[in-house]
């Protein structure tokens, strides 16, 4: 699965602002879509399987896992998720429609999944990730 470590473009300051470009604030949306995928690290380094399936994940996806690995969400996602020092970088821009959103996020060890998030009464929650294929050689 995966663990997120995020990645932000432009952060720290420049006292040249004339070769700099100046780059634009990140949405609200957006800045919390980051939030709950630092979270998801958070939880992941401190091996809260619990926290991920009940706040992070959407019932949905949390009924999904356990049906499919037939034991309880937590219990798959502490065996399959959790390495404290795994890191991901969000590699694409973080893309908002209304509720749903999505961010293309690259594992340390190279996967490339994609996050489909929703807004359920104003918080971000994971509902879907689907891996990329890997690129052929």
């Amino acid at each position: 699965m995966l663990l997120v470590a995020v990645a932000l473009p432009g952060c720290g300051s420049s006292d040249d602002t004339k070769t700099t470009p100046q780059l634009q604030p990140v949405k609200a949306a957006q800045g919390a879509v980051l939030d709950t995928i630092d979270a998801l690290q958070t939880a992941s380094r401190h091996g809260d399987g619990r926290r991920i399936c009940n706040r992070i994940f959407t019932d949905n996806l949390a009924r999904s896992i356990a049906a499919s690995a037939n034991r309880k969400c937590d219990v798959e996602v502490r065996k399959r998720l959790f390495t404290p020092d795994e890191s991901i970088a969000v590699q694409q821009g973080i893309v908002v429609n209304g509720n749903t959103a999505t961010a293309v996020i690259r594992e340390q060890n190279g996967n490339v999944s994609t996050l489909h998030l929703l807004n359920l009464q104003g918080r971000w929650q994971i509902d879907r990730v689907v891996a990329q294929k890997p690129a052929q050689k």
